[in-house]
């Protein structure tokens, strides 16, 4: 199989790069408070049009803007800061945007205790301000150092990561394409060849040092595969794929065999490594 650019095929990583992943790390009711307080200022805004008081008016829908925008904003950075967390190696989010929420929903309480609620400018910031520590210490904020922890350089870092989420995407199309399969047997080779990956997955994951030797089986076999498996699941949706079905299962499991084979050899470097590691070591003490 031609070994393809991993730069051509790697995504750039950003949290979130499945759609489906981040609607998972999602909360569900999360927020929803800002959404109830923030529908009241609508209320406000709707009464004081038909009063014919314009200012009121603009100020009232501006901060049920605020409202909806700091629970929109605090939803998308809980997924992100789960998402963060869930990772073994990660960025931190570029975009604070649970900083972004609580800076909002600042503005939005300065606002409405100001222009509303006739308070003095001092008392207003102090609600503000109040709200941005009671925001902090409920939900915090969007974290901030990369979880890098055994990379030599940002450079290797970002490539190793690119080429995790593509893998990692990869394998999950894998495990789509075999749940429709109607033959059980190629369903179960498929997902036990998904496996396979996964273990070299995690394997680079808490052993970064071992991505050259594993990189030609997540860079190229495993595209290819992905696309052979949608291939013949296409073909077993329109009643074709009869003649494949027996090279097909002969591929899948060659391929099985193999990363039983590549992950064998993974741990056995690993191990002479170790055993020159502590020959080395011997030898530099006897020296002295």
């Amino acid at each position: 199989m031609p070994v393809q650019n991993e730069f051509n095929r790697a995504k750039r990583y950003v949290h979130g790069e499945k759609k489906d992943s981040f609607e998972t790390y999602t909360p569900l009711f999360k927020g929803v408070l800002f959404l109830i307080i923030g529908f009241n200022y609508l209320f406000f805004a709707i009464k004081a049009l038909g009063n014919g008081n314009v200012f009121c008016f603009m100020v009232s829908l501006l901060i049920f803007s605020a409202f909806v925008g700091a629970f929109v904003l605090l939803r998308r950075g809980e997924a992100h800061e789960r998402l963060y967390e869930n990772a073994t190696y990660s960025y931190a989010p570029k975009l604070p945007l649970k900083i972004f929420a609580a800076a909002l929903l600042s503005v939005a309480v300065s606002s409405s205790a100001f222009f509303l609620g006739a308070y003095g400018l001092f008392a207003s910031i102090t609600l503000g301000s109040s709200v941005l520590l009671g925001w902090y210490l409920y939900y915090g904020f969007d974290p901030t150092k990369n979880k890098l922890e055994g990379f030599e350089s940002g450079k290797t870092a970002e490539r190793i990561l690119k080429l995790l989420i593509t893998a990692k995407e990869d394998v999950a199309t894998i495990k789509k394409v075999a749940k429709t399969l109607n033959t059980v047997e190629l369903r179960e080779d498929m997902l036990l060849m998904a496996s396979g990956f996964e273990r070299i997955i995690k394997h680079i994951e808490t052993q970064p040092d071992d991505y050259e030797k594993a990189r030609i089986y997540l860079i190229s076999y495993l595209s290819e595969l992905r696309q052979m498996s949608e291939t013949y699941a296409a073909l077993e949706r329109g009643g074709q794929a009869a003649s494949m079905e027996v090279s097909f299962s002969q591929a899948l499991h060659e391929t099985v065999e193999k990363l039983d084979e590549q992950y064998g050899k993974l741990h056995e470097d690993n191990k002479l490594n170790l055993d020159i590691q502590i020959a080395v070591l011997k030898k530099r003490l006897n020296s002295e």
